[in-house]
């Protein structure tokens, strides 16, 4: 599965910045820009999202010293196996509901 953030693209990252940009002072000049807020607030959300996964993919500057990398990939990689499990569980126990079989009830 390739996570859409592995795919960030400077240059596309950098153009989509300048049109927000440019949507903003379009919005500014027609008076409509605080009437856009919640359109505007999802977007800022989306490009936040993408500026962060730069920052850290391509440039590593959040990171601070270069030592850190390994400490923060294993820690990261903790992180995925965890959640990969999470989701494998909540998959099986989805499925279970769905089995012809019914679940057999514990006496007490």
């Amino acid at each position: 599965m390739t996570d859409k953030h592995d795919e960030i693209n400077p240059e596309e990252l950098r153009d989509e910045l300048l049109d927000l940009a440019e949507v903003i002072r379009r919005l500014y000049e027609n008076g409509e820009l605080l009437e856009s807020a919640p359109q505007l607030i999802k977007i800022f959300g989306n490009l936040r999202s993408q500026l962060f996964e730069y920052e850290v993919r391509h440039t590593g500057r959040l990171f601070g010293q270069q030592d850190d990398l390994p400490e923060v990939a294993e820690a990261q990689r903790i992180v995925n196996d965890a959640a990969r499990q999470l989701e494998d569980e909540e998959d099986e126990l989805w499925w279970h509901r769905f089995t012809a079989e019914p679940e057999e009830e514990e006496e007490c």
